[in-house]
């Protein structure tokens, strides 16, 4: 498990990078955040690990491997995050906690809720897994309606085409 962190945090960052030195679109491509975008993305941080904790809790509890697959996938989008976040010299909420516990406290009113309600059985927890998708769908579009820096507009773009993966992958 570690190994595979270690694989998806170096891909992350080389992923990240790789934007970074990218030709700018064009002369009006921001290169930095405002106060705005950094409260939306350290915002986020904490979505994806909420998804990758609750995935995670459901998995065994339910015992299905689309949980701990889609899981896996949330680390990858935590591990974007946390690049950025670096990248912009901003404060990682999603760092340093462990598994269900939260900065934000309506994040973690929300595990909480979320846990209970997919523990019940497998058709409630992909119902929880449809929730936490159009949550996270919701805040990358909201995100992606900002003019970002190319790097960052990158890493959202990919993270929403996963979420919209996986949000299908609970809907049946």
């Amino acid at each position: 498990m570690v190994q595979i962190k270690k694989v998806s945090t170096l891909l992350a960052t080389i992923m990240v990078g790789s934007f970074a030195l990218m030709p700018a679109a064009s002369a009006a491509t921001p290169t930095s955040l405002t106060a705005t975008q950094k409260i939306m993305m350290r915002n986020l941080a904490e979505e994806e690990k909420l998804a990758r904790d609750v995935y995670t809790y459901l998995a065994a509890k339910v015992t299905t491997r689309k949980f701990s697959n889609i899981a896996r996938s949330q680390q990858t989008h935590m591990n974007y995050m946390a690049t950025l976040l670096t990248k912009y010299k901003q404060w990682n909420p999603a760092t340093a906690r462990k598994a269900g516990v939260f900065y934000n406290q309506d994040i973690q009113a929300l595990y909480t809720s979320l846990t209970t309600e997919g523990a019940v059985g497998l058709l409630p927890a992909y119902a929880v897994g449809v929730k936490i998708e159009e949550l996270d769908i919701g805040t990358i579009e909201d995100l992606l309606l900002e003019s970002l820096p190319v790097d960052v507009k990158a890493a959202l773009e990919l993270m929403l085409a996963a979420s919209f993966n996986h949000l299908e992958a609970y809907q049946y």
